[in-house]
């Protein structure tokens, strides 16, 4: 008959490794989110980046979270070696789902979203301004962009790729500025016909937005979706609110900035209003809105100012 051979400090060490285990899961969880993968079983890594977390590269995927086909995706010339580098190219309305939301999932996975032009302006003024963001945000791999790639640094990690574009708005529809340009698409509709993009160029150091048309087809980063009441929100700076809302928003302060603009989220921060213009000490109707919490972003010269609204019913 076998007897247990198992010695005292035998015992002492299996305690300790458990214990260590233990503490190892509380303290450094191991996170599902560690690799993230699309429908089609392409992988995605998570950057953080300030209070955000974003994927760090380019959508790839032919299908939705759903397993419904995305329409009309192309990979440059036509070449999957260069999809697998650069990712695939989407319409603005392919990207969105359909969507003219704000914030929409779209093509992301599951608790990921298209970014809004106002996340990826929290984006630009973490890393100092959209004047030098850019070249925080390109890869620096030999190769990849052409001379002089000015400024990339990829501080951020986010490591932009040159994918280029495909253009479906001039004749011919060409594909184009591979090594050159990254363009991505945010979730900010613009018109009927167009939206806001953002892109890198290899001879800037800068961030940049644009509105071109839907039928475009650019790069797409997905966004992590924050937790409700995410706590980093704060209220600060010489904006005031009045709140609770019944049906208008008014903007007390008479000592208010230039506000170039202001988007109402909701606690998923999906966008659901959007105001541009000086809106200094305005009243803006939101008797839309359902009742409920929202975020109030004010984008000033200075940067962004978050506020907290109530919305009650009329």
């Amino acid at each position: 008959m076998k007897t247990d051979q198992t010695k005292p400090g035998d015992m002492k060490n299996l305690f300790l490794i458990v214990l260590i285990n233990f503490l190892v899961t509380i303290v450094f969880p191991v996170s599902a989110q560690d690799v993230i993968f699309d429908y089609d079983g392409n992988p995605y890594h998570p950057i953080t980046i300030g209070t955000q977390v974003w994927l760090k590269e380019n959508m790839k995927a032919l299908h939705y979270s759903d397993g419904t086909e995305i329409p009309e995706v192309a990979v440059y010339n036509n070449s999957d070696s260069l999809g697998n580098i650069y990712g695939r190219l989407y319409t603005w309305d392919a990207a969105m789902k359909n969507s003219v939301t704000g914030g929409a999932q779209g093509l992301c996975p599951s608790g990921w979203h298209v970014p809004t032009d106002g996340e990826w302006s929290v984006l630009e003024n973490f890393l100092g301004g959209y004047v030098v963001a850019g070249g925080k945000l390109k890869d620096t791999t030999a190769g990849y962009w052409n001379p002089p790639n000015q400024g990339a640094d990829n501080s951020s990690g986010f490591t932009a790729l040159p994918a280029g574009e495909y253009d479906a708005y001039y004749n011919p529809h060409q594909f184009r500025l591979l090594n050159e340009y990254a363009v991505f698409w945010t979730s900010t509709q613009i018109t009927a016909t167009k939206a806001r993009e953002r892109y890198l160029a290899y001879d800037t150091s800068a961030c940049l937005p644009y509105n071109w048309f839907k039928v475009m087809k650019y790069s797409i980063r997905c966004l992590r979706d924050p937790e409700v009441g995410a706590e980093e929100i704060k209220s600060h700076g010489p904006i005031q609110i009045q709140n609770p809302v019944d049906g208008y928003l008014r903007i007390m302060n008479q000592t208010t900035p230039v506000i170039n603009k202001i988007e109402i989220l909701d606690m998923q921060f999906k966008c659901v209003k959007l105001f541009t213009g000086n809106a200094a000490s305005a009243i803006i109707d939101v008797r839309d809105l359902k009742p409920g919490a929202y975020f109030v972003l004010f984008f000033i010269p200075q940067g962004t100012i978050v506020k907290k609204m109530t919305k009650v019913s009329l």
